[in-house]
């Protein structure tokens, strides 16, 4: 195709300018693929969210609905039990899923105990409108802890939990204030790292969610558990030693022999985070009497 004629030096020729055009648009294509190419690993994130609506989560403890107004103008709903006096507030941050009817089930039992709970919701989960993004979970995240600070609803102080997907969320929050622990259940280091492991030939330039706790853990200074499973195929318990060998004199790792990415709790997690509260109860309540001791 014939498109433009050019004279030089009185000699007139003819540009071919299709070729050009079918260049032009591949290189469209391209960019188009590699945009659609960047956004899998988010799309595999965040595919198999919950988006059912919790009317009633099924447990002897009475959760009550506390409702959050983003700063982009959504309405998201979490679930929230009170403490009894002297028992911090457990926020548990869920995993991709979302789900926050049957993975935090064991926390209903430490709510029993007199320890009060905040599930967090996410948005685009459960119910809640709008769509996940990493920046925008982070964003609702810190004002869901703002609010409860605010509003007093843990009177008596934060512990931050974690699980698989929510490990990146509990340790961002975590460098934004300074709760009384963290525990991250099947934690990865950063996306990337579990991305890689899953699909090694993915270019980790194209994963733009980082979840990076590696770059994070180091900066957090209060008591942190972390619980791997042995044959966890989806975060194996490599990633929970490197975040222990960078938070040492404040992590405790237990590796559970047979325990996979959903089933800690049922191979021996249960006891270990009830020990681990109980020592934060146990030092806080010395740290009170030595305060006391004129």
């Amino acid at each position: 195709m014939e498109d433009v004629v050019r004279v030089d030096g009185g000699v007139r020729r003819r540009l071919h300018l299709f070729p050009r055009r079918i260049a032009v648009a591949a290189a469209l294509l391209l960019l188009a693929g590699l945009v659609a190419v960047q956004t899998v690993p988010e799309f595999i994130l965040y595919r198999e969210r919950l988006v059912l609506n919790l009317l009633e989560i099924e447990s002897n403890v009475e959760l009550q609905p506390v409702d959050l107004s983003t700063h982009d103008g959504l309405l998201l709903r979490s679930w929230y039990h009170p403490p009894a006096p002297g028992k911090p507030v457990i926020v548990y941050f869920p995993g991709r899923l979302g789900d926050l009817i049957r993975k935090p089930a064991h926390l209903f039992g430490l709510a029993e105990q007199g320890y009060g709970l905040m599930l967090a919701g996410y948005r685009g989960y459960g119910g809640n409108p709008g769509r996940p993004s990493e920046h925008l979970l982070y964003r609702d995240a810190a004002a869901l802890l703002t609010k409860l600070t605010k509003e007093q609803l843990a009177p008596d102080g934060i512990v931050l939990y974690g699980y698989s997907m929510g490990t990146g969320i509990a340790s961002y929050v975590a460098m934004q204030g300074r709760p009384r622990a963290v525990i991250l259940e099947a934690p990865f280091t950063s996306f990337p790292d579990a991305v890689h492991r899953q699909a090694s030939s993915v270019p980790l330039w194209l994963v733009r969610t980082r979840f990076d706790t590696r770059s994070r853990i180091g900066g957090i200074d209060v008591p942190i558990l972390l619980l791997a499973g042995q044959e966890d195929a989806i975060t194996p318990p490599a990633f929970a030693e490197a975040l222990a060998s960078l938070s040492e004199g404040f992590s405790k790792l237990y590796v559970l022999p047979e325990a996979n990415h959903i089933n800690m709790i049922r191979h021996g997690a249960r006891e270990i985070i009830s020990g681990f509260l109980f020592g934060l109860d146990a030092e806080r309540a010395g740290s009170d009497q030595a305060a006391a001791v004129p």
